[in-house]
C-alpha cells in the first residue's frame, strides 16, 4: 500500500538512537525527508551518516529542546533546508525518579520543560507551517504510564498532561487539517536504553518484571513502535485524530 508520505518533511526530536531513530528509519523507508535532533552531537552525527548511509534526505541539528532558543533555530533550518514542515514527532523525553518529598520543584519543573512542555513549544512553531502546506500531522511520544499509574511522579504527571494536550489541540487544530494523536509506549528495550540497564544491573528483576508485567514474555521493540508512528503520519489515517494508542503487547491495564 502506498501510504502517501514519500516527499514529506517530518521533524523528530531525540532521534539519535532508540525510538526515535528507529522512527526516522521507518519513515525514511517511505520516502520522508527527515530532520532530526538530540543533545548529543557525537550520536547524533552518527545517526545523520547511518541515516545517509540508507539513501535517505536527512539534515541533523544538535538541539536541546528545552531551550526556546535552540527549538526555534531547529525548526527555522527546517525550513529553510526543505520549505516546510508536515510531520513533527515530538519524542524527546526522560523519567526522573524520586519520591515527593525528594523532589525539589526545580526537578519537577526540568522533568515538564523535557516531557510536556518541549511538544507544545514545536507544535506552537510548527503548525503555521503544516497548515501553509495544506496540513499536517503531530504525534506526541506519551507512555503507558500517562494513561494509567505507574513509573517515577514527574514522569507520570508530564505524560498524562501530554496526552491531555493532544486531545485539546487535535480539537483545535481539526479545522486547519492538522491532526495530533499520541503514541502511549510500553517497555521497549534497546542498546543503551533504561531497561537494558536495569536488566544488566539485576537479572533477576528482568525474569520477575516480564513474569509480572509482559504478557507476550517479552518488552516490545523500537521499530515496533516506529510503525505505529508511520501509519499515524499517513494520510491514510485522515480520521484518526485526538487518539492515543497504546504500543505495548497488552502491558497496559487501562480500560480507556
Amino acid at each position: 500500500m502506498d501510504l502517501g508520505l514519500n516527499g514529506k518533511v517530518a521533524m523528530i526530536t531525540g532521534a539519535s538512537r532508540g525510538l526515535g531513530h528507529a522512527m526516522a528509519v521507518a519513515l525514511g523507508q517511505e520516502g520522508v525527508r527527515l530532520s532530526i535532533c538530540a543533545r548529543g552531537e557525537q550520536a547524533l552525527k552518527a545517526a545523520e551518516a547511518e541515516l545517509a548511509g540508507l539513501g535517505f534526505e536527512v539534515m541533523a541539528m544538535p538541539t536541546d529542546v528545552t531551550v526556546a532558543a535552540d527549538a526555534e533555530r531547529w525548526v527555522g533550518e527546517t525550513i529553510r533546508r526543505f520549505g516546510g514542515v508536515n510531520i513533527l514527532v515530538n519524542n524527546a523525553g526522560a523519567a526522573r525518579p524520586g519520591a515527593l518529598t525528594e523532589l525539589p520543584e526545580e526537578t519537577w519543573r526540568d522533568a515538564f520543560e523535557l516531557n510536556f512542555f518541549s511538544a507544545v513549544r514545536l507544535s506552537r512553531m510548527t503548525v503555521e507551517s503544516m497548515r501553509s502546506r495544506g496540513g499536517g500531522v503531530i504525534i506526541n511520544i506519551s507512555s503507558i504510564y500517562g494513561r494509567e499509574s505507574g513509573g517515577p511522579l514527574t514522569y507520570n504527571a508530564s505524560k498524562a498532561a501530554l496526552i491531555s494536550f493532544t486531545k485539546m489541540l487535535a480539537r483545535e487544530m481539526a479545522a486547519k487539517n492538522v491532526r495530533v494523536n499520541s503514541i502511549a509506549p510500553g517497555s521497549i528495550l534497546y542498546p543503551g536504553g533504561s531497561w537494558e540497564r536495569r536488566f544488566k544491573e539485576n537479572p533477576a528483576f528482568e525474569r520477575d518484571f516480564i513474569a509480572h508485567e509482559m504478557p507476550a514474555g517479552r518488552l516490545g521493540r523500537p521499530e515496533e513502535v516506529a510503525y505505529a508512528v508511520v501509519m499515524m503520519a499517513s494520510p491514510r489515517a485522515s480520521w484518526i485524530n485526538g487518539a492515543c494508542l497504546p504500543v505495548d503487547g497488552a502491558q497496559g491495564r487501562s480500560l480507556v
